[in-house]
């Protein structure tokens, strides 16, 4: 599939939304950008190994917090309640010198000036996101924040659960409402809850990857979404 590109592209995307939804680590902020994902990850790991977990040769390679918490589903309730404790302290810990995304904030405050609704719909923590928000000003910006609360992995996106959380809580039509994400579970859970899907291309290679999942449209910098705001204000 051939994804869409370009100023008239966006324009012609961003003129028909209503319901302006984010995904958190990527088009808002690089979560980890001062305590490293695989820090994060070992950490997580650690706290699992000393609770009595063995742990697959993937898990103990993975530089993904994520991958490790949804592993901790197989380890029976216990040890995957401690995952979603532990890894959650360790996200509000990252937000603290989190980098927000250059044009991200912009992006959100000139969508609420013209009227649009923000969303944040985030695989990582309720908690992260609204610590990343009140330590940016943001909180009276987002209208509402879809993120990990469970010890559930599967809830998580490519599941499409959090998508239509938002979506309800909104009372959002989907098909006036886009979800910009930065992977290809994201643009997965968009075409399961009949959302458009944009694509936020920030690394070499992702672009041809998420236009190949079914993204609608593709950008390579968040400030490409904020241009049609400016015209239209």
């Amino acid at each position: 599939m051939t994804a869409r590109s370009g100023p008239e592209a966006v324009q012609a995307v961003m003129g028909k939304v209503q319901y302006l939804l984010l995904d958190f680590d990527g088009p808002v902020c690089d979560i980890f950008a001062g305590l490293p994902a695989r820090t994060v990850a070992a950490s997580l790991r650690a706290t699992l190994e000393q609770a009595g977990a063995v742990l697959s040769p993937a898990v103990r390679a993975t530089d993904d917090p994520l991958e490790v918490f949804r592993f901790s589903a197989s380890l029976g309730s216990e040890l995957n309640r401690l995952a979603l404790r532990t890894l959650t302290e360790l996200e509000v810990k990252a937000v603290r010198t989190a980098r927000p995304t250059p044009g991200a904030v912009d992006l959100i405050e000139r969508a609420r000036d013209r009227g649009l609704i923000v969303g944040i719909v985030s695989n990582n923590s309720v908690a992260a996101v609204t610590a990343f928000l009140a330590r940016g000003g943001l909180t009276d910006r987002v209208a509402y924040v879809s993120a990990r609360s469970t010890a559930d992995p599967s809830l998580m996106k490519p599941n499409p659960h959090l998508l239509d959380q938002a979506l309800i809580h909104l009372a959002a039509d989907p098909s006036f409402a886009l979800l910009v994400g930065d992977s290809v579970t994201d643009v997965e859970a968009c075409k399961h809850a009949g959302v458009v899907a944009v694509g936020y291309a920030n690394r070499p290679g992702k672009a041809e990857r998420l236009a190949n999942a079914g993204a609608e449209l593709v950008v390579t910098s968040m400030e490409e979404l904020v241009v049609p705001l400016i015209q239209a204000h």
